[in-house]
């Protein structure tokens, strides 16, 4: 008893014993609670979560969690501070806990609102997903989503940045007032910032492109048009993944006034080709040759009923057939692979009956007189 009743007069680091006991004690306390929040509080939750129809409490659950964990040892930490009794002498310790702690209270803050954001975002995405499915039709909203998001984002990291800044003592009016007489050049400087904003909702409410969607720039970059797949659209850019791999970056400003196709929003993909025979070729095997073109197409699973198969032309060197058809698919890969099939089809077939292919000729024909007397005039 005597040992606990002399524990007040020792020291550490000049501070009573008692109050570091204290603070060690606290401290335990908080990690024993955070470890009961997390093991047995939020299991249950998460337990009650999994029965339920919906996964957005399940998410929600995950979202929080470690965020609110987190803010209870920023919480708890702070308390045991306070039982050591710091005060502002030759250094402010009581001043720069309270700040720091309100810094990381802000920051542990944001960082809960962010996971709440994108939860509700993949939640509200996946509503709206459905009802396009239910519509068979777009739905504005959706292309708004992204921007949206990163928006809101932006705002409450913006609000974080204000608190904090207040928190440690600097006037945010005087800031603001600071940004007020600057901000005519700001304004001047940001105008294709601004542009590039506008850009990207007019891409958005337009239905223009979506991320994934295989799109063609009439536009000269370094002379050359812009050709591949939108990756993404932010706030002041489009990126589109090229053929080549290379990330083209685009300002929606510019991308708002060009000329943009759309692969993607094909709804079939045309064959567009002309198959060449040779001029010694009978009008009977003409009409055969025709025949078998539109036999092939009309017998594959994957074209259109839609088809203009036709002798089209006197070639300079052959006679063209002409082939006007539609896949069914917009896949690329399948595109290609299709076509391939109705070419091998059609050489095999046109192999079978003897019909043959024309190449590029040329005929020279010689006057007899001229080769007489050059050959005359020679012997001489």
């Amino acid at each position: 008893m005597e040992i606990i009743k002399n524990l007040g007069n020792y020291e550490f680091f000049g501070l009573p014993i008692t109050k570091v006991l204290v603070f060690a004690g606290i401290i335990f306390v908080i990690l024993f609670l955070a470890k009961f929040l997390s093991l047995i509080v939020f299991r249950f939750l998460r337990s009650k979560a999994e029965k339920t129809s919906t996964e957005l409490d399940n998410n929600i659950l995950e979202a929080i969690e470690t965020p609110i964990i987190w803010l209870f040892y920023v919480f708890g930490t702070y308390i045991a501070l306070l039982f050591l009794g710091l005060k502002d002498t030759d250094i402010p310790l009581k001043t720069f806990t309270t700040c720091a702690t309100e810094t990381l209270i802000a920051v542990f803050s944001t960082w809960l609102v962010l996971r709440l954001i994108d939860v509700f975002d993949i939640y509200l995405e996946s509503i709206l997903m459905r009802e396009k499915s239910k519509r068979k039709k777009e739905i504005l909203l959706l292309h708004f989503f992204p921007l949206m998001k990163r928006a809101l984002k932006f705002a409450v990291v913006l609000i974080a940045l204000i608190v904090i800044i207040q928190n440690w003592g600097y006037s945010v009016t005087s800031l603001v007032a600071g940004f007020g007489i600057t901000g005519l050049a700001v304004g001047f400087a940001a105008k294709e910032s601004i542009a590039n904003v506008f850009g990207s909702v007019f891409i958005v409410a337009d239905h223009v492109y979506k991320p994934g969607d295989w799109i063609m720039v009439d536009r000269t970059l370094n002379n050359v048009n812009v050709e591949g797949i939108v990756e993404d659209i932010s706030l002041r850019s489009t990126k589109i993944r090229a053929f080549d791999n290379t990330l083209i970056t685009i300002p929606n400003s510019e991308m708002a006034n060009a000329t943009v196709k759309n692969v993607s929003a094909h709804k079939k993909r045309r064959i567009y080709e002309f198959i060449d025979i040779t001029y010694d070729t009978p009008a009977e095997k003409v009409e055969l040759a025709v025949e078998i073109c539109r036999k092939i197409v009309r017998e594959h699973p994957e074209m259109e009923e839609y088809q203009q198969i036709h002798f089209n032309q006197f070639g300079a060197h052959s006679l063209k057939i002409m082939l006007y058809i539609f896949t069914k698919t917009t896949d690329w890969g399948e595109y290609l692979r299709i076509r391939q099939e109705i070419f091998l089809n059609i050489l095999r077939e046109f192999n079978k009956h003897g019909i043959e292919f024309a190449f590029p000729t040329q005929t020279l024909y010689l006057n007899p007189l001229e080769s007489e007397k050059q050959v005359f005039g020679q012997s001489v």
